[in-house]
């Protein structure tokens, strides 16, 4: 919570300090500050009235911008969407703006938009950080997503993308694994699954453990594979599927 507040903070600051809002009408700045002051301290209908009222002066991106911010922070999603999309109609060449429109789609589940929009960002500003890993969790998501529907060949490759995007995202090499057990892969997700081991933080690390054991069964090589799922058995989650397989493999 005061991660994000800090966040708001010097966000607001910067937006302050920007050119355009130099020129913007001081009754809607006015108006702006309160509605960030609001924001900060939590209450966030009252921070949605305040940026109502200053873009009913001026129609402008930051004012969008902000006011899809507490609407995402009241939960009002639909709402903070088209608040995102306002910002970067009225701003076309803006990668933050694109950055929150993919963020309110990615939570939406419609990860499809999201990489869309997390690419638009890149492509108003390739240093933008934020709309690169958010691209990398969005490619992922999508993979997962084909994953489910059998298009093994679509799924590895944007994981694939998603870890060109990001080589440090544990769920990327996860999801590559599974594809890759799914394709018959069996080193591919060995290699997969060891990186998804290397970069996950949690101690629970299961389901890479149990994509292991289940390329090394395919291969024949049960000492290794006896090995890594006697590892996933340590995570709770896949206790019961990992002691399963062990079984199966006396």
């Amino acid at each position: 919570m005061l991660k994000n507040i800090a966040f708001l903070s010097v966000l607001a600051l910067l937006l302050l300090a920007s050119p355009s809002m130099a020129q913007s009408n001081n009754d809607a700045k006015k108006l702006f500050n309160d509605g960030n002051a609001l924001l900060k301290s939590g209450d966030f209908e009252g921070a949605i009235s305040k940026y109502d009222a200053a873009l009913k002066i001026e129609k402008h991106e930051y004012f969008y911008y902000q006011r899809g911010l507490a609407q995402k922070k009241a939960r009002k999603m639909d709402e903070a969407l088209a608040s995102f999309e306002a910002a970067v109609q009225t701003n076309p060449k803006w990668a933050t703006g694109y950055a929150a429109l993919a963020g309110a789609f990615f939570s939406k589940g419609e990860y499809d938009k999201a990489i869309s929009n997390y690419e638009n960002a890149l492509k108003e500003n390739p240093t933008l950080g934020q709309a690169k890993k958010g691209l990398a969790a969005a490619q992922t998501a999508q993979s997962q997503t084909l994953l489910g529907q059998g298009e093994i060949a679509g799924s590895i490759e944007l994981c694939e993308k998603a870890i060109a995007n990001d080589d440090k995202y544990d769920k990327a090499y996860l999801i590559l694994a599974q594809a890759q057990n799914k394709n018959g892969k069996y080193e591919e997700a060995i290699k997969a699954a060891q990186s998804a081991i290397k970069y996950i933080k949690s101690p629970q690390k299961g389901a890479a453990y149990f994509e292991m054991g289940l390329a090394y069964r395919n291969l024949g090589n049960i000492a290794k594979a006896k090995e890594a799922f006697t590892s996933a058995k340590k995570d709770p989650s896949y206790a019961r599927n990992a002691e399963y397989e062990l079984k199966m493999l006396k």
